[in-house]
């Protein structure tokens, strides 16, 4: 007869845990990689790029908040290559407050807060996505009916914090675009976010898991009836409404995540609080009266 040895026992699991422990940090390592966004770029004389930073997302209300600024060619600029020497108005589709943003000639170029409008769903947490398409910008030189097109380059940065965002560009209406193109910036959760989430419904999925164990093997008679787990009981209860109030991105309420875990997390902890008292009730002797 051949008996394993204590040790050897452990390293199975804890080989597994490291696996586990290596594979987040590598997938959240990986989404978590940005493009050579800082590559320099080139600029003709009478081109104007535009730069668009992307600084928040707000999946509730299907917003996108950004700054936008530009870099004119030498063409558009004073003989100092720090003031535009004429009016230079940028247009910006889907913005909802800054649909033309107007730089004026012999000011430097300073930066707008504008807001784009995005489209998603975010019940869909945290697989949603959100994109701004198509994104149209262009810039004309002048103001009113005489402004001309100007030859426009985009440059996109969408580094917002819990998303990863890429950029493509695509063909659009001629009544939309002038230039016949536009770009299309899409919005994803990070790896990092998806493992976050992951670890948080599983330990709500453990918690329910626990308390009907106890549950069931009190009501089976196999444990003895011990009024210290209504309280652990109840405290599992309430553990859960903050688990989901710190799920990253706070998806609203009414999410398919409520629907498909939080709603049956709790009620598997009611239900196992109500049996252990109905085996409370059940076992426990009424007290004598003298």
């Amino acid at each position: 007869m051949t008996s394993h040895h204590p040790r050897l026992q452990w390293a199975v699991p804890a080989l597994l845990l490291a696996l586990i422990y290596a594979a987040s940090l590598t997938v959240y390592g990986l989404s978590s990689r940005t493009g050579d966004d800082g590559a320099p770029f080139e600029i003709g004389r009478d081109e104007v790029v535009v730069l668009v930073t992307a600084k928040s997302l707000q999946p509730t209300t299907d917003r996108v908040q950004a700054e936008v600024t530009i870099t004119a060619g030498e063409d558009l600029l004073h003989a100092n290559g720090d003031t535009l020497n004429r009016d230079i108005t940028l247009l910006l589709i889907p913005s909802t407050s800054h649909e033309e943003i107007v730089f004026r000639a012999g000011a430097a170029a300073t930066t707008f807060d504008t807001e784009f409008i995005a489209t998603g769903n975010a019940a869909y947490w945290p697989f949603d996505r959100f994109e701004v398409n198509p994104m149209v910008v262009e810039a004309y030189q002048g103001l009113g009916a005489d402004r001309e097109l100007v030859p426009t380059a985009l440059l996109l940065d969408g580094r917002v914090d819990g998303w990863k965002a890429r950029a493509e560009e695509v063909a659009v209406d001629t009544d939309l675009s002038r230039n016949g193109t536009g770009a299309a910036l899409m919005f994803a959760r990070t790896g990092g976010n998806l493992i976050y989430a992951g670890i948080l419904l599983l330990m709500m999925t453990i918690l329910a898991g626990l308390a009907a164990f106890v549950a069931l093997q009190t009501f089976r008679r196999k444990r003895a009836v011990n009024t210290d787990m209504l309280g652990w009981m109840a405290a599992m209860l309430f553990a859960v409404v903050p688990l989901r109030g710190i799920l990253p991105g706070s998806p609203p309420i009414g999410s398919w995540v409520d629907i498909a875990l939080t709603v049956w997390v709790v009620s598997t902890l009611v239900a196992s609080l109500a049996l252990f008292v109905f085996c409370w009730w059940r076992d426990s002797a009424a007290p004598t009266r003298p």
